[in-house]
């Protein structure tokens, strides 16, 4: 292995302050930042397209081909990419090498922490989780990223990019032990989005909805391809809404709460069953008022539950939106619904995308403004 944790990876210039992440600002962009970014769209286009010669990268990216050959040999350098690959021998063609970067993703809830490391492609090459007692999430975070990152050193040469975490509360103390490795943190709402647009079935300029059910009910946005948080980062708290005909907080019809222990059961289980028509019911609203305002193509629901329950649920709004499309004091169109195509991974590899994202690929968090 030569990578060393204590080695801080930035083969192209990293982002400036994360403040650029609020919004556009009127300024120029200067060489540095746009050629960056083509670095990024290059990568970005071999990871969702496969191989492709210089002239297919040039018309997807809008660059010129001697610009595209000069980013090319850059990236071969770096390993990131390759001439000729297990698709295509021809030595024209060029295709991403998704084992020349590697990045963990922590997700952490109140009793469970969860590890994942991955490659470009968002291949899986082992997981872990340990139990988290109170008040000590950053030591039990710390201790399973320093395991992981020996046993990266045992298994691999590959750059580690770095950890992103979705534990807000111990991340400078995650930071501090694992420096000057980068620490990447974010709320497990755009960690689940993101980890849908990247790895899921969603496109990359989609507009769509994660909704993330837990103890309470939050969603992550992606307008246009890009997240949306609102005015410090108050977007996507939809458990605060009052919905169904009692007015009942989501928050509470939709906790997970009552499900705990119940987790080897079926979705025909008495408790997750009632669960299933509570949460439907309430949710509907709130999916209408998300609907009217942002009108996304699809919202995608997921969590940390049995997919088994999801797909009950997913059905049963299926069911409740075609009642609602129907009649007469209803919105006459609702985005479709489904459950996230990751499943109960959705977070922890949107989580372990954020390295990634941070350092080699487009960062939706921080659109490009030419």
């Amino acid at each position: 292995m030569t990578t060393e944790p204590t080695s801080s990876p930035q083969p192209y210039p990293a982002p400036e302050a994360s403040s650029e992440r609020a919004g556009y600002s009127p300024a120029g962009q200067n060489l540095v930042h746009a050629a960056d970014h083509n670095l990024r769209v290059t990568l970005e286009g071999l990871r969702r397209t496969g191989a492709m010669s210089r002239l297919e990268l040039a018309k997807l990216t809008g660059l010129t081909v001697p610009g595209i050959t000069n980013i090319v040999r850059k990236l071969v350098a770096d390993g990131l990419v390759r001439e000729g690959t297990a698709e295509s021998s021809r030595a024209n063609r060029f295709g991403m090498v998704a084992e020349g970067a590697v990045a963990l993703g922590i997700d952490v809830t109140d009793d469970m922490a969860r590890l994942i490391a991955i490659d470009l492609a968002g291949h899986v090459l082992f997981r872990k989780e340990h139990p988290v007692e109170a008040g000590d999430a950053a030591s039990t975070v710390i201790d399973m990223a320093s395991e992981a990152l020996e046993r990266l050193a045992d298994q691999t040469t590959a750059r580690v990019m770095g950890v992103g975490i979705t534990a807000l509360d111990c991340a400078d103390a995650v930071r501090a032990s694992l420096a000057p490795l980068p620490v990447i943190v974010e709320p497990d709402t755009i960690a689940a989005a993101l980890g849908e647009r990247q790895f899921g079935v969603a496109e990359a300029g989609d507009s769509f909805v994660y909704i993330l059910l837990g103890a309470s009910t939050r969603a992550g946005m992606i307008i246009g391809g890009s997240v949306f948080n609102g005015v410090d980062q108050k977007a996507g708290r939809v458990g605060s809404m009052r919905t169904g005909e009692d007015g009942r907080l989501l928050d509470q019809a939709a906790s997970t709460a009552v499900l705990r222990g119940l987790e080897g059961e079926g979705a025909d289980h008495p408790v997750v069953a009632n669960w299933i028509e509570e949460t439907s019911a309430h949710l509907m609203d709130s999916i209408i008022a998300i609907s009217a305002f942002i009108a996304p193509r699809d919202i995608y629901v997921g969590g940390r539950l049995p997919p088994g329950w999801i797909d009950a649920l997913v059905q049963r709004l299926g069911a409740g939106r075609q009642e609602r499309m129907v009649e007469p004091t209803q919105p006459y169109w609702l985005p479709e619904i489904a459950r996230g195509s990751l499943a109960q991974d959705a977070v922890l590899l949107g989580i372990a995308a954020m390295p990634f994202l941070e350092f080699l690929l487009p960062d939706p968090r921080r659109p490009f403004r030419p």
